[in-house]
Order: structure tokens, then sequence, then C-alpha cells
């Protein structure tokens, strides 16, 4: 099989990481080499909300070498991609912007849900035995630097997908300047963990949870001082007990005694002690007396991207159902009308799937069932203008594997399946990119239809055809019931489908005795 040489690159907030291999079209990848360089960026970010000088051109110095070895190797394929301390410098452009000037890296900025997704697939790749897990019941959590990911799994269905800014590094930079004056530095340090974790619903609608798989961390030096070998281990599983231990040996020391005594890097061996706390503040979730610990990281994330990308695979129904299910659980918290909302996902699906040739729209069927699932959540807030509540609502969440310009689009789309028609496209989706806002349009025209076929909220209407003729988009349908209120607001809907497409929709219902 043909092989493609790449290489994987993950900005990270307190290191930089590089993996290059060659992978085939089935996925199998052969690494040639790993690189890990400290460079803690989120030191800037976490304290001082910029990234300074100095640190970009360290930065800089470490990409620049990376590109070399790259070049060295001859690698056809590259992904660079930057998490919470680029993401959250108040001078990112101005980062990303010096990284391609001096290094010729094109650096993506990734979102949580993003990082979150990536990493969680390097997880289902690598670990073995992960269906299992999940059908079991597992809490995943990916301890970054800068935050932490949390990912609940029952059943096998995916449950809950939540981010909190509690990474290791975050803590260490935002409590640092107390840990010299206060005797009982540790007891604060564990209490604030506590107080910010309160918001995190982990044991939602009453499930249970067996297993705990934790990816990051600091996972790999903790392994070492604990002395575990995980290739003697099923699960790659470090025993609870042994946490508590080696927390209850570290908490009294300082950064500098952990370095000498375990022989570590001290910008390693000063978030050790963060990175165990949330450890064990996690290992209380679950009931399994082990935590499992997959050889993963983001960079292994990276690299499933890149072979989907180059060897042009799409998300996978796997994927899909995540990105829905995780959805529909989000909507079940603001109380949402699933009878409703399942049918206009189903009319809207429907009309896209039919509707090819007109929108040319591909990838975006998975916006426009997101949106169909969301665009009524805002009653939650009032039934008075809800597609604006709607709107807000939608543009605050981290859905599972979405960017937040994925969720704009989301929110924007939901903010308009109503009576109200967006105005100037250059001026209501300003914040868009040129590309996206005619797709956000089409996908409003859609969703306005579907919805308008369900105005009662009694999925009155059976599609049995959708054709275009004539300039004309006929969509016939059978019912039962009186469709009056359905058909006199689908003519008014579908008005900004002509204005969209230049295509004048008609709805024909036939009355079944």
């Amino acid at each position: 099989m043909r092989r493609n040489l790449i290489a994987a690159i993950d900005v990270g907030s307190h290191a930089i990481r590089m993996k290059i291999g060659e992978i085939n079209r089935a996925g199998k990848f052969r690494e040639l080499e790993s690189f890990r360089k400290i460079a803690v960026i989120g030191h800037d970010t976490f304290t001082a909300e910029k990234v300074s000088f100095d640190s970009v051109d360290k930065l800089c110095g470490i990409l620049d070498n990376f590109k070399k070895t790259m070049n060295d190797y001859g690698v056809r394929y590259y992904t660079a991609m930057a998490t919470s301390a680029i993401r959250e410098a108040k001078n990112r452009d101005y980062i990303v912007d010096q990284i391609q000037i001096k290094t010729g890296l094109d650096i993506e900025v990734i979102d949580n849900s993003q990082e979150q997704y990536l990493t969680l697939k390097a997880v289902k790749y690598d670990l073995e035995g992960y269906e299992q897990l999940t059908m079991e019941g597992a809490v995943i959590v990916v301890i970054g630097a800068g935050s932490i990911q949390v990912t609940s799994y029952h059943d096998g269905q995916l449950v809950s997908s939540q981010n909190v800014k509690l990474g290791a590094l975050r803590i260490k930079e935002i409590l640092g300047d107390m840990e010299g004056r206060m005797l009982k530095f540790n007891d604060i340090l564990e209490e604030y963990v506590r107080v910010n974790m309160e918001g995190l619903v982990v044991k939602g609608q009453g499930f249970s949870y067996e297993h705990l798989i934790v990816v990051g961390g600091e996972m790999s030096v903790i392994s070492q001082i604990i002395d575990y070998n995980p290739e003697l281990d099923e699960h790659h599983g470090i025993r609870k007990k042994d946490i508590y231990h080696i927390f209850d040996e570290l908490k009294d020391m300082d950064a500098e005694e952990i370095r000498h005594r375990y022989n570590i890097q001290r910008e390693r061996a000063e978030i050790i002690l963060p990175s165990l706390m949330l450890l064990k503040y996690f290992s209380e979730i679950t009931g399994d007396k082990r935590i499992v610990v997959p050889n993963v990281s983001l960079v292994d994330g990276i690299v499933r991207h890149i072979h989907e990308d180059i060897y042009n695979l799409s998300l996978g129904d796997e994927a899909t159902r995540e990105v829905i299910h995780n959805a529909k659980v989000m909507a079940k918290q603001f109380h949402y009308n699933t009878d409703h909302c399942d049918y206009v996902e189903h009319i809207a699906v429907t009309l896209f799937d039919k509707l090819k040739k007109v929108h040319g729209l591909q990838w975006e069927r998975q916006h426009l069932r997101l949106a169909a699932i969301l665009h009524d959540i805002g009653k939650f807030i009032s039934l008075d203008r809800h597609s604006f509540h709607s709107y807000e609502l939608i543009r605050s969440l981290e859905l599972f594997g979405m960017s937040s310009e994925d969720m704009e689009v989301i929110a924007l789309v939901s903010k308009y399946h109503g009576m109200v028609t967006p105005g100037n496209i250059s001026e209501e989706f300003a914040g868009l990119p040129k590309q996206k806002q005619l797709m956000t349009a089409k996908l409003i025209s859609i969703l306005r239809m579907a919805d308008a076929m369900d105005r009662g909220h009694g999925q009155k209407i059976i599609i049995k055809s959708v054709r275009v003729k004539d300039k004309k988009l006929m969509i016939k349908g059978t019912s039962h019931v009186d469709t009056t209120l359905e058909e006199w607001n689908f003519e008014k809907k579908a008005q900004y489908f002509k204005e969209v497409f230049g295509i004048h929709p008609v709805l024909k219902i036939t009355k079944e005795i």
C-alpha cells in the first residue's frame, strides 16, 4: 500500500510536540520520530493575557527546527494546531502571523470542543477495549496545561461533553504568587480545584460510570514516579491507591524538591502537584479501582485528522451520531419539544438530500441537523422572541467537535427559522467568512420550510415527493388532518427560499381519509 509521510504538530500551553511518520490509507501509522520541547507560553497568557515577544521568539525557534526536520525527512503533509495559550491570547493574530513569517508554518487555532474531539479520536483508535469500556460506562478526562475536557459515555453513547478552564499550568500560574506566603498552600490549592469544579456535571440523568480514562496531565511523569509499567497492564491502568499515596508524599514538597527527588525537568516538576490534584479529584467519580491511561495525546488526534484529510475520508456515521446525540442531550437540558424537533430535523434533512443539485452543499448537512435540534431552546428563557434567545444560547454552547465559527453558523440558522427574515447578507452575517455567508443563508431557507411544515407541532404531513421543475420546487405530501396553518405558514416562509435560490417552493397536501 502507498504510504504518505506526515507530520503532526501540537502547540500546547506548556510544551510543543511533533510526530513524524508514515501513514497508509487504512490508517496504519508508523512513527519515525517524536519530539517534545518545553515552551511555557501559557505562563504569559494565563497571567498577562498576552504572549510576550521573547516567548514568541522562543516558540518560533522551536517550530523552525521542527520545519527543518520535516524538510530533512521529506514530509509531504503536515498539520499544526494551537490550543488554549494562543487561543486565549489577546495578540493571537500577531502570534500566528509571526509564526508564518518566521517559519513558513501555518498554525490552526482550535477551540476546546475541537481539541476534545481530536483527542478522543486518538483514544478510540489506540485504546484496546475502548468500546467495552464505554458500554460499561466511562468518563474520559483530558487534563491539559490550560484546560480540562470531560466526556462521559453510558451504554456506548456520549452523554455529556464539557470543558473547564482549569488546567495544571493555569492553576499553578493563577495561585503561584500565594505559594511562598502560605504554610498550607496545597490545602488552598485543593480547595480552589474543588470550588471551580462545582459546575461540572458528570453524573447526569442518574447514570453511574464504572471506568475513568485519563489523558495528559503529565501522566507519563506520574507513571514514572509511581514506577509502573503500562506494558504489563491490560488497560494501562494505575491503581487509585497509588495516586493517593504519591499525592500524600508530594503535597508538602516544592518544585525543586520534586525535581531532584525524581530527576525530572523543573518545568514539569512545577505542574506535577496540580496534575495529581486534578487526577485525585476525578478518581473519586468512578467505581473502578484503576485508572485507564492510554498513551495518547492531542498530537495523535492530529495524526488521525491528517489521515482523514489526505485520503478524503468522511467523518463517518459514528462520529456524526456522537455529535447529534450530544446536541440532543444539551437540548433536553432546555426542555425542548422532542417530537417537534425530531420531525423538523427529518423534514429538513429530506429537503437537503433531495435538493443537492440546487444548493451544492455536502458536509453542511450536519449543521442543518444541529440547528433543527436546537432551534427552539430559547423557549426555555422566554416564549417571546424565542428564536433570538436560541441564538444567544447556541453561541454560548460548546458542542462536541464544533468550532466557535460552526456554532455561530448553527446559531444564525436557528435565529432565522421563524417569520423574521435576515436582512442584507453582508451586514447580517458580517462575522462569518464570505464563503460561509451564502451557505448559512441556504441552510436558513431550508430550515424555515421544514419548521413551517410543523407549525402546529402535530407532525401532520408525510412527504411523498420533492422535485424541481420550471423554476418551481414542488413538495407533495399527505395528511389525515387539516393542514391549513402549515400551508399558510409555508407560503410565508418559502419567500426567503425564492430569494436565495430563485426557485419558488409550492406545497401541495392531499387529504387522506
